[in-house]
C-alpha cells in the first residue's frame, strides 16, 4: 500500500536558494535534497520542490509525477496537481458534483492551489514497496500540462537524479574528498548558546525625498516606504515562532535651504509617516518609532572622504569645525567661489537621502526539520547554534554535514566556533590553505589548538603540530590525544 505525506509551507514570498537543485519544466521548477532510504522493505523517497519561478496562468494546471525508471522497469509515484486560482475553483466544483453522483473521481494524491502571495514550495515524501530493480533506477520528474482553454497539452520529463542511492546498513556515508583518518583527528566545537533571543533585521533603502510637503506628495512617499517595510516584516512573521518586538525607522535628508526650516519639515515628515504606518498597522501591536534627520552631515563627510573633489580637505575642515547653526552651509557656498559646493549639491547630496530600518523580533526554539526547511527556503535568520544542530542531524563527514558547517562560517565570519568547525572540514579534505584562512583570526583561542595542530601535521611542521596538540590534549580534547599518537607513528 502506498503511503504519501507531503508537507506544504505556506508563507509570504522570500528569496529561495537551492545550492544543488535540479531544474525541471523549462527551468521553472527546482528539485533539491533528494533522499532515499529503505525501512522495513519500503523505499522512502523525499525531495524539496520549489516552484517560485513557475508562470502558471490562473485558468490552467500542471500535474507533477515523480518516476523511477530503468530500461526494463518503471514506476510512477503519487502525483501532485498544481491548480491556478480559477482552475482550482473548477476542480472543486467537478469534484463536488462527482461525489454527489457517487462516482469515483480519478484525482491526484495532493492538490495545491497556486497562490503567488505564499511561498511556492513543498516537501514531497512517499513510501512504496521496495523492489530490487529500484537500486539501479533513475529519478525523473514528469510534468503534464492541462489540455484546457483550447491549448494542446504538452508533457515534459526531466532527469532529477542519475541513479538513486539507497544507504546500505547504518554506516554513515562520507563525502568524496574527505579523508576518514583526518576526519577522526579534527575536533568539532559546539557553539555557545546565544544569550539573547532577540534577533534583528537591519538595512537601508535609497529614497528620493521630495520637497513637496503637500498631502498627495507625502502619501506617495509614505506608500513606497510602507510597501517595502510590509514585505520585510511579512517575511519575518511568516517564519514559524517569530514574534515582532518593535520597528524603528529613521529617515535621512540632505541640506536643502534653511536649516531651521528643514528641522520643522523633518518633524512634519516623521509624524505624518508614523501616522500613515500606524493607520495601515505595518507593525501590528509592536511598538513603532519613526525619526527623521533633516541634514545628515556625517554621511556627507564620509562620502566626501571617498572622492577626489577639489578643495576636499577644506570642505572637510568646514564640516568638522563649523556648527550647522553657525552657517556651515553658507561658508561652503562661499568657499572657492562655490565650486566645491556645486560638486556637493550635484554629486554628494543626492546620495544621502535614505531610510534605515531596524526590525526586532523574538523566535521560539526551532526543531531540526524547521531548520532544514528554512535553509531550503533561503532564509538567513538561522542562528549559529541552529545551523550546528542541523549539521549534526546528518552523518559526520557527509556532504550535508560538511556544507552546513562551511555555510555557518560564511554566514558568521566572526564566530570562533563556526570558523574552527569549517576549518575541521577543510582539514579532513586536506585543504590546508582554506583551513588556515578559517583559523588565522582564532589562533589564540584554545578551542582552535587541536585543529591548528592537525594543520601543522598536514603542512609537515611536526614541532609546531606537537606543541598545539599537547595544549589541546591538556584541555581534554580526545582527538588531540589520538593525533599525538599518529604523529609519533609518523602520520
Amino acid at each position: 500500500m502506498k503511503k504519501l505525506f507531503i508537507c506544504l509551507l505556506f508563507m509570504l514570498q522570500v528569496p529561495v536558494l537551492f545550492v544543488t537543485a535540479q531544474e525541471a519544466y523549462k527551468g521553472q521548477i527546482y528539485v533539491a535534497r533528494q533522499r532515499f532510504s529503505l525501512v522495513e522493505n519500503q523505499l522512502q523517497v523525499e525531495m524539496d520542490i520549489n516552484y517560485e519561478a513557475l508562470r502558471l496562468p490562473s485558468n490552467e494546471s500542471l500535474t507533477l509525477i515523480p518516476m523511477l525508471r530503468t530500461p526494463a522497469y518503471s514506476l510512477s509515484l503519487p502525483s501532485v496537481l498544481i491548480n491556478g486560482a480559477e482552475m482550482h475553483k473548477v476542480y472543486n466544483r467537478e469534484k463536488n458534483m462527482s461525489e454527489k453522483k457517487s462516482r469515483d473521481l480519478v484525482s491526484p494524491s495532493v492538490v495545491i492551489r497556486d497562490d503567488k502571495k505564499n511561498a511556492r514550495f513543498f516537501t514531497y515524501k512517499v513510501s512504496v514497496p521496495y523492489r530490487d530493480w529500484m537500486e539501479e533506477s533513475v529519478l525523473f520528474l514528469r510534468v503534464e500540462e492541462c489540455a484546457c482553454n483550447g491549448k494542446q497539452a504538452a508533457v515534459y520529463e526531466d532527469k532529477i537524479s542519475d541513479r538513486i542511492t539507497i544507504p546500505q546498513g547504518i554506516a554513515p556515508r562520507i563525502a568524496p574528498g574527505v579523508d576518514s583518518r583526518y576526519l577522526s583527528l579534527v575536533n568539532i566545537v559546539a557553539p555557545i548558546e546565544e544569550s539573547s533571543k532577540v534577533y534583528y533585521l537591519r538595512g537601508t533603502f535609497p529614497f528620493e525625498i521630495s520637497n513637496d510637503l503637500k498631502k498627495n506628495a507625502l502619501k506617495k512617499q509614505h506608500y513606497e516606504i510602507y510597501y517595502r517595510l510590509r514585505d520585510l516584516i511579512s517575511a519575518v512573521q511568516s517564519q514559524a515562532g517569530n514574534e515582532l518586538s518593535y520597528v524603528h525607522i529613521t529617515g535621512y535628508g540632505a541640506p536643502i535651504g534653511n536649516h531651521r526650516a528643514n528641522e520643522r519639515e523633518a518633524s512634519v515628515r516623521a509624524l505624518a509617516l508614523k501616522d500613515y504606518l500606524r493607520e495601515f498597522r505595518v507593525s501590528g501591536k509592536a511598538p513603532l518609532e519613526v525619526n527623521w534627520i533633516p541634514e545628515d552631515w556625517d554621511s556627507i563627510a564620509s562620502l566626501v572622504k571617498r572622492t577626489d573633489m577639489m578643495f576636499r580637505e577644506a570642505v572637510l575642515d568646514v564640516i568638522g569645525s563649523v556648527d550647522i547653526t553657525q552657517g556651515r552651509e553658507r561658508m561652503l557656498i562661499q568657499l572657492a567661489d562655490g565650486v566645491p559646493y556645486r560638486y556637493l549639491r550635484d554629486r554628494v547630496f543626492p546620495q544621502v537621502p535614505r531610510v534605515n530600518y531596524e526590525i526586532a523580533y523574538t523566535r521560539a526554539s526551532m526543531n531540526i526539520e524547521d531548520g532544514r526547511r528554512m535553509l531550503v527556503a533561503g532564509s538567513g535568520s538561522l542562528t549559529v547554534t541552529e545551523l550546528f544542530a542541523v549539521a549534526n542531524s546528518y552523518p559526520r563527514g557527509s556532504t550535508e554535514y560538511n556544507d552546513m558547517l562551511d555555510l555557518s562560517a560564511r554566514l558568521f565570519p566572526n564566530n570562533a566556533e563556526a570558523n574552527i568547525n569549517a576549518a575541521a572540514i577543510a582539514l579532513a579534505k586536506k585543504d590546508t590553505q582554506r583551513a588556515r584562512r578559517y583559523l588565522e583570526q582564532f589562533s589564540a583561542n584554545p578551542a582552535a589548538f587541536n585543529n591548528l595542530g592537525v594543520l601543522y601535521m598536514l603542512e609537515g611542521n611536526r614541532d609546531k603540530a606537537e606543541v598545539y596538540l599537547q595544549m589541546a590534549a591538556t584541555n581534554g580534547v580526545e582527538e588531540a590525544r589520538r593525533a599525538l599518537v599518529q604523529l609519533k607513528n609518523g602520520l
